[in-house]
């Protein structure tokens, strides 16, 4: 979608980090921003900061785990703002640790969160952007799509649904004029793993290779792919180079990583000896 100015622009999880980060730019490029998240107070902050911008946007607080809540936020969005051409679906939240340390809401939390919310969000924008021709959608996630990481089974499982949810719906929606997009930031710092109790110690190692990105960062390359209607995009290079290379033959990266100790997590398991991880 080459042309975004004067777009309603609806971005989910926007009352902080990417989630506000991506609302300011894509402000900042003429559109109009509909802000949805749990907490009031954060999308006033983050709408005040963009009207006071000169930019347009609106808060709708909205339990993105609640499908049928999700559902009317997007009629809510399009009775006072009007069609919605661009979706941003970046709420996200879940635990990292070992699935038997887990309780079962911890669990399914990660499922709905970001995997549920994005699905009912396509749903409910997808049959107004049809009748149109025109819409973008953007599904953000994390290397987790592309590897089978321990540790945190949930996360990863929903973070390989939204790739499958990204590619296939763009294959649906194409003849329609509707791009849809998956973008894979290496590790940014928005603060997820303080507020989700999500421990960073449990990622493998290789991990520490790529570089930590800054939300802005990421908000210009989300902005890069609605206009550019990428496929895929994932960054840094280095990051990219790394994904593209485990795909090509992942039983045989995954056998080398784990011999060289860069698929062993940073800190011990309970149930599990970290000497598991050796080859």
């Amino acid at each position: 979608m080459k042309n975004i100015q004067s777009k309603v622009a609806l971005v989910t999880g926007a009352s902080m980090g990417i989630g506000a980060a991506v609302s300011k730019e894509l402000a900042r490029q003429g559109c109009k921003l509909a802000l949805v998240a749990r907490g009031r107070e954060g999308l006033e902050k983050i709408a005040g900061e963009i009207r006071a911008a000169g930019g347009q946007a609106q808060v709708f607080p909205c339990d993105m785990g609640d499908a049928e809540a999700v559902a009317r936020t997007v009629a809510a969005v399009e009775e006072a703002m009007g069609p919605i051409a661009i979706l941003v679906n970046n709420a996200g939240a879940g635990t990292f640790k070992p699935l038997s340390e887990m309780s079962l809401k911890e669990a399914m939390l990660t499922v709905n969160l970001p995997f549920g919310a994005a699905i009912a969000a396509c749903h409910a924008v997808v049959p107004s952007m049809i009748s149109r021709r025109e819409g973008q959608i953007v599904n953000l996630t994390s290397p987790a799509s592309y590897m089978p990481l321990p540790y945190m089974v949930p996360y990863t499982s929903s973070r390989h649904a939204m790739m499958g949810l990204s590619l296939s719906l763009r294959e649906e929606l194409e003849r329609h004029g509707i791009g849809v997009s998956l973008v894979c930031p290496a590790k940014v710092d928005t603060g997820y793993f303080e507020r989700n109790d999500a421990d960073f110690g449990w990622y493998p190692r290789l991990a520490n290779w790529f570089p930590v990105l800054q939300p802005e960062q990421v908000a210009v390359e989300v902005v890069r792919a609605i206009r550019g209607n990428y496929r895929e995009h994932i960054f840094p290079f280095s990051l990219r180079w790394a994904m593209r290379v485990f795909q090509k033959a992942p039983y045989l990266n995954l056998v080398v990583l784990k011999a060289l100790g860069f698929f062993r997590p940073a800190r011990q398991t309970k149930s599990d000896p970290i000497k598991d991880y050796d080859a």
